[in-house]
């Protein structure tokens, strides 16, 4: 993956590796803070709910327009439920720009749906994935990318140390 020869590596290279692996370190770590801060907003009956949920797709809060009361309830399940659905979509495409801007595929399509644009419910009934399956994509995407910031520490640690051994010429 990275096999170089430490005879033919300058001084500059290994400096600009540190500092290349410094940031990326940096960034996958950024990553992981702005997920726990990803929420998702979606809207029902033309805007008259609105629900917002965690990261996660766990729902955090739903408004009503007072208009919205005239319906009658098997109507207004259904459009919370749209809301609510609509919310879960934005989260989850927020979550995959999050994981995006780290790494330069979104976890091997994990989030399939990064188009972008606030989620708003096709009302249409269609069933557009269960909230517990972008939950478990969620915790797949955090697993995974623990362990590539690990295997990335424990990859440089490595590095360096040889570099090191070879600047002191015992390598």
């Amino acid at each position: 993956m990275f096999d170089f020869d430490p005879a033919t590596v300058r001084t500059e290279e290994i400096d600009r590796i540190s500092r290349e692996a410094e940031r990326t370190l940096r960034d996958l770590t950024e990553a992981l803070g702005r997920l726990g801060e990803v929420t998702g907003e979606g809207e029902a009956a033309g805007g008259m709910i609105r629900a917002i949920v965690d990261g996660e797709g766990r729902i955090r809060d739903v408004r009503f327009d007072p208009r919205v009361m005239r319906q009658g309830s098997e109507g207004l399940a259904e459009a919370v439920v749209s809301a609510v659905r609509a919310a879960q979509e934005d989260a989850q495409r927020r979550t995959a720009e999050v994981l995006g801007s780290a790494l330069e595929d979104p976890l091997g399509g994990a989030f399939p749906d990064a188009s972008g644009g606030r989620a708003e419910s096709s009302g249409d009934g269609r069933e557009p994935g269960r909230p517990a399956d972008r939950a478990l994509d969620i915790d797949r995407a955090r697993r995974r990318l623990e362990a590539i910031q690990d295997s990335f520490l424990d990859s440089m640690e490595g590095r360096m140390a040889r570099l090191e051994r070879f600047r002191n010429g015992s390598g």
